[in-house]
């Protein structure tokens, strides 16, 4: 069932249920009323009949009258006269019964106003208002309870229910509608958001993709398109792996040829010879690379798990680089020592830092330095290389450690050599096989700061 139906027949269904509640709370308040009404009337009918009949028959005829009618109606009444003097005979001076103190206070609002005043405060119903006789002017006061099948229809509890069962109704309806909306919509934006982050295992869940709807539609458009997304990503690899390994061929006899060629040239030609040669062996060095990578990426390496000390590592890693450093005008410096120790394979842990801090030093201009720093934090141990160069464009940090991504212009123009952009996403993908992080920021005083955290032992 398509979307729209769905929300049409829900709101349809809402609005029919709410339109039949409120004409049943609709009747019952009117029946409620019509209650009211006809037991209101009847006190003040009765305080009619009470001045008739004082006023015809006297004391003793309304004080019979009073006894016979007024008990059987379940009803209590007091005729006034006009100053509030009680009348009728039931008691004289100090043995005259007062009114009840809530028909006291009605008579008095109703002497205030001059005009009915009722009180409903379940299961008393009382009313006090002035009367007009032939012989004079009149206050009645009458009370009586509602029966209990009168409260069950006049009750504001009763009104109550009616009215929370409405709300129920509406919210339930509204609940349907918005699990039914958002729980797929929240599915579909969290696998977005992983395959957006790189996770191309993820899949929209079955509860999605089994709906009849747009919304199983567009999760099982998702699911299709990431499958031709892996495929084409996994046909991209294989090629450029197979690319790599053909080239292989050709450069080994190209470099066969050079050295047959070096044998008999003359030196004229040695500066063009080596030219050639510096040529091929970069070149050689970009397969290798591309190889390394389509291993690592299509689970080829198997690593060596072993104890490490890595800060003997990260000190050996440092020597052999002062070398290349020096050579460059540059320096090179550990900056901070903490023990640290790890589960791992020393040549991969090795050759990840050998990347990023050769790429710190190709990247800071002469005069400068890179500062390699251990630190130990919780139960992880931290490596910061932080180079003095200019710093990565910020739309290009989240995309940094992907396969040749380089820097911006400003960080290429002090770097002798630009390479392929394959060492840092050679080295994420090694520091990630030991289950480790690796991540770069632009530091606040200038340069790239690459931070790598590996589980301690």
């Amino acid at each position: 069932m398509r979307i729209f139906t769905k929300v049409f027949l829900l709101l349809m269904a809402t609005l029919l249920v709410t339109a039949g509640l409120s004409s049943w709370l609709g009747e019952k308040w009117r029946s409620e009323s019509i209650i009211i009404e006809s037991r209101v009337s009847q006190l003040t009918s009765l305080g009619k009949v009470a001045v008739e009949i004082y006023e015809l028959e006297g004391r003793e005829g309304y004080r019979q009258w009073f006894r016979q009618n007024m008990r059987s109606k379940n009803a209590y009444g007091r005729l006034l006269e006009s100053d509030g003097a009680l009348l009728g005979g039931f008691g004289q001076g100090r043995h005259v019964r007062p009114l009840p103190e809530h028909l006291s206070e009605l008579l008095d609002q109703a002497k205030a106003e001059g005009s009915q005043i009722t009180l409903i405060r379940p299961p008393m119903l009382a009313v006090a208002l002035p009367l007009s006789g032939q012989q004079g002017s009149y206050f009645w006061v009458a009370s009586t309870l509602l029966s209990d099948d009168e409260m069950r229809e006049s009750g504001g509890t009763m009104r109550l229910l009616q009215l929370l069962v409405a709300l129920l109704t509406i919210a339930a309806v509204s609940t349907i509608l918005t699990r039914m909306l958002t729980r797929p919509i929240k599915s579909l934006q969290h696998t977005t958001e992983r395959l957006g982050e790189g996770e191309l295992d993820r899949r929209v869940e079955s509860a999605v993709t089994g709906r009849t709807d747009e919304l199983g539609e567009l999760g099982r458009s998702i699911n299709s398109t990431t499958d031709q997304l892996v495929q084409l990503l996994a046909s991209h690899k294989q090629l450029l792996r197979d690319i790599s390994h053909e080239l292989r061929s050709p450069l080994a006899r190209l470099q066969v040829a050079l050295q047959l060629a070096r044998n008999s040239a003359s030196e004229s030609t040695n500066e063009e010879l080596d030219r050639i040669e510096k040529e091929a062996e970069l070149l050689n060095e970009l397969i290798g690379e591309v190889l390394t990578l389509a291993r690592i990426e299509q689970g080829g390496v198997e690593i060596q798990r072993q104890p490490l000390n890595l800060n003997e590592i990260v000190n050996a890693v440092v020597a052999d680089a002062v070398f290349e450093a020096e050579a460059e005008d540059k320096s090179i410096l550990f900056t901070e020592q903490a023990p640290g120790r790890i589960t791992g394979d020393r040549l991969w842990i090795t050759r990840a830092l050998d990347n990023v801090i050769r790429n710190a030093i190709r990247h800071t201009p002469a005069g400068n330095g890179v500062e390699v720093s251990l630190v130990t934090s919780g139960d992880n141990a931290v490596i910061e290389i932080r180079d003095h160069g200019d710093g990565v464009d910020e739309s290009i940090l989240l995309k940094l450690f992907e396969p040749f991504v380089r820097g911006s212009e400003a960080r290429e123009r002090h770097q002798r050599a630009s390479g392929y952009g394959l060492g840092l996403a050679i080295a994420r993908n090694a520091i990630e096989l030991h289950g480790g992080t690796i991540t770069a920021a632009n530091h606040v005083d200038g340069g790239l700061c690459v931070t790598i955290t590996l589980p301690k032992l």
